[in-house]
């Protein structure tokens, strides 16, 4: 079956070939052989890179199969990405390496993945596409949570000044720790209205998701993340 789909990282594979991470658009992850890509007349040379729009067909029953055809998708616009934008879709790959399991139906966060690719090639600034598909991958994970409830009482949390986030629980009204972070719970009913045009709403967005994500990331720091602040400095 022939499908879309984006290389999310290669490496070399003996001495002509790569190993491709993919994600596809019918099959979410899967990970493939691409024998001979590394030779300079292969016409998936230039292909079997991230942010790529492609098409494929692979074959194989072991978790490992090996691709069988690899062309442009010519029906798809082209992404080019640079300087943050490149370094933030980087991160968005690793985040679907870590995180999504192999050969899971993801059809909706693929369509997801493409956007945010495409709007970080667009956007001036990055932020906003990211925390976006962030918690659009935590949806698919099964791990959103409600913006409006306490996740302790199921009490509204409009009445109260502030709350607090509380990973793999939800918003909360009381504290777990004495230096919990307080979010004012007019600025939570904005954010999940996704007014983040406010550069202190998109920054408690980002604690909020970076926190929602380590539970399932660990204590492993993510290289996307790390070569980006070696950028800045």
């Amino acid at each position: 079956m022939i499908q879309r789909a984006l290389v999310l990282h290669r490496w070399d594979f003996q001495e002509t070939s790569l190993l491709l991470d993919v994600f596809t658009e019918q099959n979410g992850r899967v990970r493939l052989i691409a024998k001979g890509a590394k030779r300079s007349k292969s016409p998936w040379r230039g292909l079997a890179q991230p942010f790529v729009p492609v098409k494929i067909e692979y074959k194989g029953r072991s978790d490992l199969k090996t691709l069988t055809l690899l062309e442009q998708d010519t029906q798809s616009a082209q992404i080019r990405l640079t300087g943050n934008a490149l370094y933030s879709g980087f991160y968005l790959n690793e985040l679907l390496q870590r995180l999504l399991p192999a050969e899971a139906e993801a059809q909706e966060l693929f369509q997801h993945y493409w956007s945010a690719i495409a709007a970080l090639s667009e956007a001036k600034h990055v932020e906003p596409a990211l925390r976006r598909f962030e918690w659009q991958l935590l949806e698919h994970l099964g791990a959103a949570f409600d913006w409006y409830h306490d996740a302790d009482t199921g009490q509204p949390l409009k009445d109260l000044e502030y709350c607090y986030f509380v990973p793999d629980h939800g918003l909360v009204s009381t504290p777990r720790h004495k230096d919990d972070k307080a979010y004012p719970v007019n600025d939570i009913e904005r954010i999940a209205d996704w007014d983040i045009s406010d550069e202190h709403r998109l920054k408690q967005l980002k604690w909020i998701m970076r926190e929602a994500l380590h539970v399932y990331l660990g204590d492993k720091p993510l290289r996307s993340r790390e070569l980006f602040q070696q950028r800045r400095k």
